[in-house]
């Protein structure tokens, strides 16, 4: 696999962590299209705080550990798919994100470790092999294969935390009624999108869909939530769409396993953690 195939299928590893988890308790198989939204009768709106905040800590878990699968198609209708890890841990300081590549086995040499503190920048973190050098990154940072770019805001998931929301608005689409949240990118916050779109379904507060801009206000890119399942008992998204305006590609991502709640050490969350893996997968690759 080329390098200008795998970066966009990494830049949609974000997903897992913006929509694996919400509150609500029925499971949803949600096709929304793009018809017009409709603003409703103001009444009592659910409290978006509370709304986002569980979506964001995925209703209060202590850590996960998950497995995806990304199948793309691009403008030409050319596919491919790669598979990744992604392990997370909150604490009362911090969130701490480790991901990596699973396969193909020539990409297993690519992660990154970042950590979410509150109220700063989220500070990133990559190592260059070759050059035996830790490299410190933010969040806006892009990050070129070839002919593609990504961002580490992408590869974290939108970071949903370092952005003021409002109270959010009642919307209508396809007579399901919805509430719009608008998601402002905070002072100095290195961000990549400066504004996102939430659409959560009013009836359980699941989240529906999501739009991303970028610094010249123009749609980067539409997330939308396919389908909802329980598993170990937390409503956590199975598979989900993304349309990448900018890079004419179509994805596919589906939960392969995802366990919540094992007591993942802080020693997963290192810098000398992530020298070890890609020293480990570079030297498996050059034995080959």
């Amino acid at each position: 696999m080329e390098p200008n195939k795998i970066a966009p299928l990494i830049l949609l590893c974000a997903s897992l962590s913006l929509l694996c988890g919400c509150g609500g308790t029925a499971s949803t198989k949600a096709p929304l299209d793009a018809s017009p939204l409709v603003a409703t009768t103001p009444g009592s709106l659910p409290d978006a705080g509370e709304m986002i905040k569980r979506m964001i800590t995925l209703n209060g878990c202590k850590d996960f550990t998950a497995e995806m699968r990304i199948a793309t198609e691009d403008g030409k209708g050319e596919r491919d798919q790669i598979e990744f890890k992604v392990q997370r841990k909150y604490s009362a300081d911090r969130t701490a994100t480790f991901l990596s590549v699973i396969s193909p086995a020539e990409d297993t040499n690519k992660a990154l470790l970042a950590i979410e503190l509150p109220d700063q920048p989220t500070q990133g973190f990559a190592y260059l092999p070759g050059l035996k050098r830790l490299s410190r990154i933010n969040s806006d940072r892009n990050i070129g294969y070839r002919n593609a770019k990504i961002t580490v805001q992408d590869m974290l998931g939108m970071e949903l935390g370092q952005y003021d929301h409002g109270a959010g608005e009642r919307v209508n689409l396809d007579g399901e009624s919805l509430i719009k949240v608008e998601f402002k990118e905070k002072l100095w916050r290195n961000l990549a999108y400066p504004r996102i779109v939430g659409f959560f379904r009013e009836k359980d507060q699941n989240p529906a869909k999501f739009e991303i801009y970028d610094h010249q206000g123009g749609l980067r890119k539409r997330v939308k939530v396919v389908e909802i399942k329980q598993i170990q008992n937390r409503q956590t998204i199975n598979r989900l769409a993304i349309e990448d305006l900018q890079q004419k590609l179509k994805v596919k991502i589906e939960t392969r396993r995802i366990e919540f709640d094992r007591g993942l050490s802080d020693n997963l969350f290192t810098e000398a953690r992530l020298k070890s893996i890609i020293n480990d997968a570079v030297q498996r690759l050059d034995q080959q």
